[in-house]
């Protein structure tokens, strides 16, 4: 549930408009910017949009920082077209805000980390287990200690799995998923 000085929240860190522009419901009984699976398909759907729009990973992770308009009007400017490649993220980089020339750097590590951490010293490093989880789906303004109680869980349980919500209630216009302990949507049931 991070949220910046800018007003963007969640796990990929979407204002409002760009989490809705990609399909992120946000009003006042949910924000799914903080829901981990819908907020990262849309992330992924807007790098492959900015990686589209610049033809390179390195501009498209600068607009994701910093605003895709941005890098188009200093790419046009300095190199007369918003298409180009990896090393016109360096012809732009002095006309970038600081925090978006450590941004695009600080991504291009994790990757690299992450595709051989024992090469950069984090071979001791054991990886979270996915989620797991199953789904049921409850009628409108269902409260989530009865959903809880229901999956034979705790409120707290419910919310790790379901930051989303942000209301202790389901959003009261139509029917919800909610994700429940895996194995658990049976006892629901």
């Amino acid at each position: 549930k991070a949220y910046s000085r800018a007003k963007a929240s969640g796990l990929w860190q979407f204002i409002a408009e760009t989490g809705r522009r990609y399909g992120l419901e946000i009003n006042n009984a949910v924000d799914e910017r903080n829901d981990p699976v819908k907020s990262t398909d849309a992330a992924l759907d807007y790098l492959s949009y900015l990686y589209d729009r610049f033809g390179s990973w390195y501009l498209a992770a600068a607009g994701y920082n910093t605003g895709e308009n941005r890098v188009a009007r200093i790419m046009r400017q300095v190199t007369g077209s918003e298409k180009g490649e990896e090393t016109s993220y360096y012809r732009i980089w002095s006309r970038l805000p600081k925090e978006t020339r450590d941004y695009v750097p600080l991504m291009i590590a994790a990757a690299r980390i992450a595709k051989d951490p024992a090469k950069y010293g984090f071979d001791d490093v054991v990886l979270a287990e996915p989620l797991r989880y199953d789904e049921v789906v409850v009628e409108p303004a269902t409260p989530l200690a009865a959903i809880a109680e229901a999956a034979g869980t705790s409120v707290s349980d419910l919310r790790e799995l379901n930051p989303h919500f942000k209301l202790d209630r389901t959003r009261n216009d139509r029917k919800s998923t909610v994700r429940v302990p895996a194995g658990s949507a049976a006892t629901f049931a």
